[in-house]
């Protein structure tokens, strides 16, 4: 007399949902670690740190890389004046959509708001860029040049 034990098909059916469910969880996690790793998030919004610039003085010598860093911790209040100044153009225009009675004028003028804060902070970061490089020796300045070049090879 042989006796097999046959599982009973609820048990086998949950079985078979559960390795699913986990199956779609490590997917899941798997994904989410790699897009971490594979799309890097943008800076943080009060988090103008000199771009390309500083990241060419760390090939520099000590005191020369020394003086660009100083150059950017000093203009860093003014940089966050200006980062506070489009965020509050942002919501001078979330508050112009939620308004009642809408007002198409008041839309218009807040979005415009924001592209001259944008437009003054991207005026304050070259001339930044231009006082630094302004500050650099010849040689160094081809040094950046060639760094640029390097890793941003023009199309």
């Amino acid at each position: 007399m042989t006796t097999e034990t046959v599982p009973a098909p609820r048990t086998c059916r949950k079985l078979r949902y559960g390795l699913m469910a986990s199956l779609a969880l490590n997917v899941l996690v798997i994904g989410a670690v790699a897009g971490t790793f594979c799309f890097k998030r943008p800076p943080h919004p009060g988090g103008f740190k000199g771009g390309v610039l500083m990241g060419f003085a760390h090939t520099l010598p000590r005191e020369r890389s020394d003086m660009i860093r100083q150059k950017f911790a000093d203009s860093r209040p003014n940089m966050e004046t200006i980062r506070r100044s489009i965020l509050d153009a942002r919501a001078g225009v979330r508050a112009a959509l939620i308004a009642e009675p809408f007002d198409q004028a008041k839309l218009s003028a807040a979005l415009n708001g924001i592209v001259e804060a944008k437009a003054n902070e991207q005026r304050a970061r070259v001339t930044l860029f231009g006082e630094a490089v302004g500050q650099l020796t010849p040689e160094e300045r081809r040094q950046l040049q060639d760094w640029l070049e390097k890793r941003r090879p023009l199309r």
